[in-house]
């Protein structure tokens, strides 16, 4: 079952032997009393099943996997040496996600296209400690929602309040949760901390409405960022992957002009931009499993990191106009930044260079005490 506007349930559930006893397994069936389950020994004999099936990311979405991450938990959030990133780390606990948008990395990316989520906290707990005192000198940016979305399975993992409650504790870190649902009811219950930020993706409306299946509307996720704002906690906001077609500019102007007069701009810990970019081998998957959709039919290029881009005078216009916009309603105060793009494209469009991540990290860093 595809998430439609409201929570997603799996029409099964498939739990690894050996993770059964789990306390995050326990509380996740727990959470889920009416759905059948079914013990595997061998996950991969699944995954390769759900992938011969004519429509695979679909199928896969309609169960979930609870299994052990049998690597790292965290990881540096993936960028190119070609263009700046953010030094910004991942932490991934959940894989794939129970949304369908047209364009999502996820339907060629991963080779698991099962709803996947790794029990084996403790795990991550010890992994994180390490990694955390390792880096205890620095101020550093973490968060989930890389490999799926972070909060449209919270109803059913909790690990939201796990996860607050172990980062506000943590002095040098700002750590973030990204989503674009309003499943934000675990969020609400528990207390804010300054380091915590609760990011969402927007869109256009007729993006949303297009190309983002299942997701809620954006008029619906910026009253949930109003609600999350309004308990306490830092908003950040993602638009990503801006998506160019007639009449675009009036449309985003819409959407920002909307946010920026329901929350209030200075409680954004950061706005990120990005442009639609897709690896060659996504265009076919889109082609074929979202018809109607027109969003890969433009004025592309290759980019330096191999993915397809929009021609370089096309991406200035985009995030000039959207950076104009937010700094017209918002101030200019709110830091805004580039995902994925050169020093030039930067300083033409933000009137400034970074000269590597670190500087990126520190510009969007903010006062924790």
């Amino acid at each position: 079952m595809i998430m439609a506007r409201s929570k997603y349930y799996p029409k099964k559930v498939y739990v690894e032997a050996g993770s059964r006893d789990l306390s995050l397994t326990k509380r996740i069936l727990k959470n889920l009393p009416k759905v059948p389950i079914e013990i595997i020994s061998r996950p991969q004999e699944l995954i390769e099943k759900v992938k011969a099936l004519k429509d695979p990311v679909e199928d896969g979405k309609r169960h979930l996997l609870l299994t052990r991450q049998k690597g790292g938990f965290i990881k540096p959030c993936p960028c190119t040496p070609q263009y700046i990133g953010c030094n910004y780390y991942i932490i991934n606990l959940d894989l794939n996600c129970p949304l369908d948008c047209s364009y999502c990395i996820l339907q060629t990316y991963l080779t698991n296209p099962l709803i996947t989520i790794h029990v084996n906290v403790k795990d991550l707990w010890k992994q994180l400690d390490i990694f955390l005192h390792k880096k205890k000198h620095r101020a550093l940016r973490i968060g989930t929602g890389e490999l799926g979305d972070s909060l449209a399975l919270d109803h059913i993992t909790e690990n939201s309040r796990d996860l607050v409650s172990y980062f506000r504790r943590k002095k040098n870190v700002y750590f973030e949760l990204k989503t674009k649902t309003t499943n934000i009811e675990n969020i609400l219950k528990v207390e804010p901390a300054r380091n915590i930020v609760i990011s969402w993706s927007l869109n256009s409306h007729k993006i949303a409405q297009e190309d983002e299946k299942g997701a809620p509307s954006v008029d619906e996720r910026i009253d949930a960022a109003r609600r999350v704002l309004d308990k306490g906690f830092w908003l950040g906001l993602h638009f990503d992957p801006i998506i160019r077609y007639s009449g675009w500019a009036d449309d985003y102007k819409e959407v920002i002009k909307k946010l920026l007069k329901t929350v209030d701009p200075s409680r954004i810990a950061w706005i990120s931009l990005g442009s639609l970019r897709f690896p060659p081998p996504l265009k076919p998957i889109i082609k074929k499993r979202f018809p109607t959709t027109k969003i890969i039919y433009d004025e592309f290029i290759q980019g330096k990191d191999g993915k397809i881009r929009y021609f370089k005078p096309l991406r200035f216009e985009l995030y000039s106009e959207i950076a104009g916009f937010i700094k017209k309603y918002g101030g200019s105060e709110i830091p805004i930044y580039l995902c994925m793009e050169s020093g030039e494209i930067w300083e033409r469009t933000l009137g400034w260079k970074p000269q590597g991540k670190e500087q990126v990290e520190s510009y969007l860093s903010f006062p924790l005490d």
